[in-house]
């Protein structure tokens, strides 16, 4: 993320999009890849993404690997995500 998205971000507060609009890019549908949350109707889930990601893919690297996917799908993902997981507990690994 460039150091503009980071202030646009930070500026928005809660999160990068009006309430509710990243989800409109996410759906989920049971008959579709076992009911995972998947990006607009195609068979990219969410975790998919998240994955890509976190193995060091950069946005515009997977956006070239995902050509029909947006910028503004790879961040509702990560919205998604984030929203997920909030107020939940995970367990940490305990320090040795």
């Amino acid at each position: 993320m460039s150091k503009a998205d980071a202030e646009r971000w930070a500026a928005r507060g809660r999160g990068a999009y009006p309430e509710g609009v990243a989800y409109e890019r996410i759906t989920i549908d049971p008959s579709r890849m076992s009911g995972l949350p998947c990006i607009r109707d195609t068979r990219v889930t969410v975790s998919a993404v998240l994955g890509q990601l976190a193995a060091g893919l950069t946005i515009p690297e997977l956006l070239a690997d995902f050509p029909y996917l947006d910028r503004a799908d790879v961040l509702a993902a990560l919205e998604f995500a984030a929203a997920a997981l909030q107020e939940r507990e995970l367990p940490l690994a305990q320090p040795a």
